[in-house]
């Protein structure tokens, strides 16, 4: 049975979902393209990104009790399979991706000394024992460490008011619009990855509210973050990193006693990539359940986080490989992100049958309860009625033969009584 999902926790999923690879390394693309204006490019993104989400919104109210890759196994069983694997071939890519970029973002900045084998295999290890939980330990997480980092994501700007810039925003309204454009190419792989909640998520429970209000509060929180990295580090320095939010997160101090803050922005920033890298992994082991109902999703954990462990590096070398290979991944996510939701928007319907006899609002569910509410009070008065009737016709009955009963022994009286039948005084 899926688990419900309230209205706060799809805010949070969205927002783990988008932000975690995107802060890490686009950023940087972002900003060496479109320069002071790198925070622009989020608008198109989201906007596109809500499209996409809207339309599987609507797919989704139309099987309220299913999930997306249910939905698509009843309604076409072969087409919907081959689209159900495709999208799990693009989750095990994402997850080997996420991998490889973590495992490379923890042995640069934190663990130098450490094999970066070690660091992926430990980060695997704390992935399946939290998809071993299932959806409910994966939300319980994102509860608590996604409301962590928005916590620091508000705190860390009043930090960063002395090193701020505000002329490295200059000129403020000179936009190089093909370049906004090529940045947010960079961005929408990793910020459209918000398109695996449909998966997961039963079609009663992805509401439009949802939707919006997330993208809302994601785009302008990557926003800030984009802000404040060009007004603290610069231009010219930003968009030559490999992770500028770290470099972000190094110009904070706390007067002269505390000057690796970045160490505690990490320590509330790495359990949001771990439970994204869960969510990878826990959305490939649902969907090949769902393909293959008699498979047990705990089953496969251990031997798909082996082998996310093994394409992660043969996927890609180094970091840089790594970082280069976002401008080709693009042309992939926007066939997953935005050309499959069109196609299901458009094709994937339930059956008339099913459409006829299936609910379509809680009216009709009201408007049903009150229709049997009314023929079991009329059963119970034509009941009631009945018995009423059958206890007169009864009594009549009984009536009847009193009176008869009277009359014959009254007869007999007569026969037997001496001197006839007619008594007379004499």
């Amino acid at each position: 049975m899926i688990q419900k999902v309230t209205h706060r926790q799809m805010i949070l999923m969205l927002m783990l979902l988008s932000i975690t690879g995107t802060l890490l390394q686009p950023h940087a693309q972002a900003i060496y393209y479109a320069e002071q204006h790198a925070y622009l490019c989020y608008i198109p993104v989201v906007l596109i990104m809500f499209t996409s989400m809207w339309l599987l919104s609507r797919v989704q109210r139309r099987f309220p009790d299913k999930d997306l890759f249910e939905s698509l196994v009843t309604r076409f069983p072969f087409l919907g399979r081959l689209a159900g694997l495709m999208y799990i071939a693009f989750f095990f890519f994402v997850f080997a991706r996420d991998i490889r970029l973590t495992g490379d973002y923890v042995s640069i900045t934190l663990l130098e000394t450490t094999p970066i084998s070690i660091i992926v295999l430990s980060l695997l290890v704390m992935a399946i024992f939290i998809v071993r939980g299932g959806l409910g330990s994966l939300i319980g997480m994102v509860e608590l460490y996604v409301a962590l980092f928005l916590l620091n994501s508000i705190i860390v700007p009043f930090m960063l008011i002395q090193q701020i810039n505000l002329d490295n925003l200059k000129p403020y309204f000179d936009v190089d619009l093909a370049g906004v454009g090529r940045g947010s190419w960079y961005l929408f792989s990793f910020y459209g990855e918000m398109i695996f909640l449909p998966f997961i998520v039963r079609g009663s429970d992805f509401r439009v509210k949802s939707i919006v209000t997330g993208n809302i509060v994601t785009g302008l929180l990557m926003m800030l973050i984009v802000i404040e990295t060009i007004t603290s580090i610069g231009v010219p320095i930003a968009s030559r990193l490999v992770y500028p939010s770290y470099e972000l997160a190094r110009q904070l101090q706390i007067s002269d006693f505390l000057d690796r803050f970045d160490l505690a922005l990490a320590a509330a920033t790495l359990p949001c990539i771990i439970t994204k890298i869960a969510f990878d992994l826990y959305l490939v082991c649902w969907g090949l359940k769902r393909m293959i109902p008699k498979v047990s999703g705990k089953v496969l954990t251990g031997p798909i986080a082996l082998l996310g462990f093994v394409c992660a590096f043969w996927f890609f070398r180094n970091a840089i490989q790594l970082n280069r290979f976002t401008r080709e991944w693009t042309w992939v996510a926007i066939v997953f992100e935005v050309l499959f939701p069109i196609v299901f928007f458009l094709f994937l319907r339930p059956r008339k049958k099913e459409a006829g006899h299936a609910p379509n609002s809680e009216s009709g569910d009201r408007a049903s309860r009150g229709k049997q509410q009314e023929g079991e009070q009329k059963q119970e008065q034509a009941s009631g009625e009945s018995d009423q009737s059958e206890e007169k016709s009864e009594e009549k009955s009984e009536e009847k033969s009193g009176d008869k009963s009277a009359e014959k022994s009254i007869e007999k009286k007569g026969k037997t009584s001496p001197g006839g039948g007619n008594l007379q005084p004499s």
